[in-house]
């Protein structure tokens, strides 16, 4: 949450509580979110916040390099903080939307070993694999979304 405040004190934004509600609430959890859900864990707090401060704050989080902003195939995006995460990938499943991180070492390599034989330095990415659940009916998951 430090470096979100000295983001905006650097930046010539803002200090708001609502900012720091917003980040305090987004650096408390380890999970994927999306704008909607955030809204929905903030609504019983008593300094209402709108549906479209929400956005800005998180598109100024996107910006400071704090957030990740995924489009996992759905009608809204999804966010996961940064600071203190290793890099990892994503597998979606499009039933039940269950999301699973992981870290494959050789896909790393394949990737750079792909970038150095086509003249690029890898700056960053993004891997998304999108299937279904191999047990669906049975997807402890199936609810959540």
């Amino acid at each position: 949450m430090l470096a979100f405040e000295e983001y905006l004190k650097e930046n010539g934004l803002k200090i708001t509580n609502q900012r720091l509600l917003v980040a305090q609430k987004i650096f408390s959890s380890h999970n994927h979110f999306t704008a909607e859900g955030l809204l929905d864990e903030l609504k019983d707090n008593k300094d209402r916040i709108s549906k479209a401060t929400i956005y800005r704050i998180l598109a100024i989080m996107v910006e400071a390099g704090l957030l990740e902003e995924h489009d996992f195939g759905k009608d809204y995006k999804y966010y996961e903080h940064i600071i203190g995460h290793e890099h990892h990938d994503h597998i979606i499943c499009m039933q039940c939307g269950r999301i699973v991180e992981f870290i494959d070492e050789r896909i790393e390599e394949l990737q750079n070993k792909a970038a150095r034989e086509n003249g690029f330095t890898i700056t960053g990415h993004s891997l998304n694999i999108f299937g279904n659940c191999s047990n669906f009916a049975n997807c402890e998951h199936k609810n959540k979304k």
